[in-house]
């Protein structure tokens, strides 16, 4: 007696000091980890280094956003004066909004007054080359004797070339006048104000982004009791990410929180104890924290994303330690059968996450890395550990009848020709899925927001007008003026807008500064000076920043990128820059292009777990069985996986093209699909089984298939194939032909 209380005294302690030790490990790990949540970070490492640049340097977390103020009935004065007002209180009482000048006039001149006669139109450079002065002469003499107002200095710029230049740049804000950063238009008697808006905080963070909304709603609010009726617009992906956000948190909230109640009280109603539930939170705890300690020590920057689709872990895990409670609530003999398939099953899928990491992607390795060491460590607690609980109660009577029943009607179903309308059934999906296949990894497709805002957005981009397509042309440059001269081969394309249409090249400078001298040292150009009754021109010094710089060049690890950005739709016949130097890139393009590997792994790795789970299977099932037994069992195993899977998908693409959340639904049921097949070819009883077997695909159907019901696409994606699946391998599973010595 005294020996039995020492071992359970040493295992407890043993199972203690495991369990601070990777707690104490995981919390200086994560101390030390940088994790990475950038959607670059998570795309393959196909990205070369001029998109790379250009990811890091659009600074995700700081978004910027536009409200739009329009009336019929009030002024554009009497609107400006009312969202000026209510501004100025919201800038003091949020510091992480902050206001964004797209283009700021008086910064923008300034610097011209600066630059005054170092810039010049094209067309104006090419007169001074061919020595057309006369016509030069004659324009600048024209704009002196007009109304119009002379905006640089004389002695620096006798010709008025810069404030040519001024008057043809592009206008990020067309038709809008500018009061301090905010923007007055008057257009069929609607007036017009907009109210462009910067986070300084991290908008990515739900409660900052949160609290940021709640802030610029109570604004707006203000400004329409002060003006009744006005239309107020927003546009901005802080209020798409809020929007999902509290979406999703609402849907949480029912569906997670009835569904959780729900599990609760069956397995309550089932096992009648608590002791399972605390069991499980234990088991889910340890064997959690020992995958993510494993995998931060082999990833240097571990992504945020890998947790998400690891979520599939908690019901992998629950599945295991049902069966182990009800194979111990029957005796001995059922649990010395269960061990030998839990080992099997568990195994087998351990193998399947293993295949992950022959697969180039970061993201699917880490998944791999977490999902094979939390399942070992979730099986080697729950063999070892669950033994030393006591005894539980057999589940709830009227469950073990229902089991009984289910049992029966599935031997009376089963017959010699099983195996092989099963084979047909699940060849014959197999089939049908690869013939009508469909699929669309447009991430657009993978979220969704409330059509007002989806309107007021559209609004927005029909009446500003400054707008630019996600497209734009990536320019490489040993250094920052290289790389603003290579962009000049681009200007002439139709739509583009780039640094080099607001300041020429150094080079080009100098060159335009030659030619001027040579203009002022002829006679002309001497009784053009002498007519204005100045000297020769003070030359300006070289301006080290254009103050919409930071829009288009940015630093690279080695030279510089200028980027052009574009207001319509590429075509290639524009590129005449040599490859390598200049490349087209759509972020979003680029996304679903990388949403589409990660598909493609996906399905690479499902029919290879298929593969790989057949031999091992015929191996190790029933091993004092005969091969032929074992290989039929393992065959009708695997017909089983391939049915649910494949009638999961062909159902699902009934109602969205598939996409990479419906493989990673794919994944869970192709391994939960295992776990029904071993512990039904295995050595127990079927009715003991079958317990435990509709009870983790019942709780599984509650609590992932309840995601079926969501509003965003993504998410109802997993759990529609989750539903499907876990039922279809649930209700095929009995027809596996039973061990005779069960």
């Amino acid at each position: 007696m005294k020996g039995a209380r020492a071992a359970t005294a040493t295992r407890l302690l043993l199972l203690f000091v495991f369990t601070v030790g990777v707690a104490a490990a995981l919390s200086a790990q994560l101390f030390n980890t940088q994790w990475s949540s950038s959607l670059a970070d998570a795309l393959p490492n196909e990205v070369s280094d001029l998109q790379r640049s250009y990811l890091e340097n659009q600074q995700p977390n700081a978004q910027q956003l536009l409200l739009g103020f329009e009336s019929q009935q009030y002024e554009d004065t009497e609107i400006l004066n009312v969202v000026q007002q209510q501004l100025s209180i919201l800038l003091r009482a949020e510091s992480v909004i902050q206001l964004a000048e797209m283009t700021n006039p008086e910064a923008v001149l300034s610097f011209y007054q600066q630059q005054a006669g170092r810039l010049a139109t094209q067309r104006d450079r090419q007169m001074l080359a061919s020595g057309d002065y006369e016509a030069l002469i004659t324009n600048a003499q024209k704009t002196l004797q007009s109304p119009a107002p002379v905006l640089t200095s004389l002695q620096q710029d006798p010709l008025l070339l810069t404030q040519r230049f001024i008057q043809q740049l592009p206008d990020l804000m067309p038709g809008y006048e500018s009061h301090g950063g905010l923007y007055t238009r008057t257009s069929q008697s609607t007036h017009q104000v907009l109210v462009p808006l910067r986070i300084a905080g991290d908008a990515l963070s739900v409660n900052q982004s949160g609290r940021s909304v709640q802030v610029i709603n109570d604004f707006t609010a203000k400004v329409s009791a002060q003006l009744p009726n006005i239309k107020v617009y927003r546009s901005g992906l802080l209020f798409h990410s809020d929007a999902a956000a509290k979406q999703a948190k609402q849907e949480m909230t029912w569906f997670g929180g009835l569904s959780l109640l729900l599990v609760l009280a069956l397995l309550l109603w089932v096992f009648r104890s608590a002791q399972q539930l605390l069991y499980t939170l234990f088991l889910l705890g340890v064997s959690a924290a020992t995958g993510l300690l494993i995998t931060l020590l082999f990833s240097t920057q571990p992504h945020v994303l890998m947790l998400v689709f690891a979520t599939s872990f908690i019901g992998l895990c629950i599945d295991y330690v049902i069966h182990g409670f009800i194979a111990r609530s029957h005796g001995e003999k059922a649990w010395s059968a269960l061990k030998p398939a839990l080992w099997l099953s568990g195994l087998t899928t351990v193998v399947g996450y293993v295949l992950l990491l022959l697969l180039p992607l970061p993201l699917l390795q880490q998944l791999g890395i977490f999902m094979a060491t939390a399942l070992l460590t979730a099986i080697t607690l729950v063999v070892v550990t669950l033994p030393w609980l006591p005894e539980p109660k057999e589940p709830a009577p009227r469950w073990q009848q229902f089991c009984l029943g289910m049992t029966k009607l599935y031997r009376q179903m089963r017959h010699k020709t099983t195996t092989h309308w099963l084979s047909v059934m699940a060849l014959a999906t197999l089939g049908l899925l690869v013939w009508s296949f469909t699929a669309n990894d447009n991430v657009r497709l993978l979220a969704s927001s409330p059509e007002s805002l989806l309107q007021q957005e559209n609004h927005l981009r029909e009446t500003t007008d400054f707008y630019f397509q996600p497209d734009v042309l990536l320019v490489a440059g040993e250094t920052r003026q290289d790389a603003l001269e290579r962009t000049a081969s681009l200007r002439s394309i139709e739509g583009s807008v780039s640094l080099y249409h607001y300041v020429v090249p150094v080079s080009e400078q100098q060159q335009l500064l030659q030619d001027q001298q040579n203009l002022f040292n002829s006679q002309v150009g001497e009784d053009y000076l002498q007519w204005l009754g100045i000297g020769q021109p003070i030359r300006a010094s070289e301006s080290p920043e254009h103050p919409l710089q930071n829009q288009f060049l940015y630093p690279m690890e080695a030279g510089w990128m200028s980027v052009v950005r574009l207001k319509q739709p590429f075509s290639a016949d524009d590129i005449k820059e040599k490859p390598g130097r200049l490349e087209h890139f759509n972020p979003i393009e680029h996304a679903s292009d990388a949403l589409t590997e990660y598909r493609h792994s996906m399905q690479l790795w499902l029919i290879a777990l298929l593969l790989v789970s057949l031999p091992i299977l015929a191996l190790f099932l029933r091993s004092q069985q005969g091969h032929k037994q074992r290989v039929q069992a393992a065959w009708q195993v695997v017909c089983v996986m391939t049915l649910s899977v494949s009638t999961a998908l062909l159902l699902a693409q009934l109602i969205q093209p598939l996409n990479l959340f419906h493989c990673i639904g794919a994944m869970f049921v192709l391994v939960l699909s295992i776990d029904y097949g071993v512990f039904c070819a295995g050595r127990l009883e079927r009715q003991h089984a079958l317990q435990a077997i509709y009870l983790s695909a019942f709780t599984t159907m509650v609590a992932f298939g309840a995601l079926s019901f969501s509003a965003t696409p993504a998410i109802a994606a997993f759990g529609v194939i989750v539903l499907i699946g876990v039922f279809m391998s649930a209700l095929f599973s009995p027809l596996i032909i039973e061990s005779p010595d069960s």
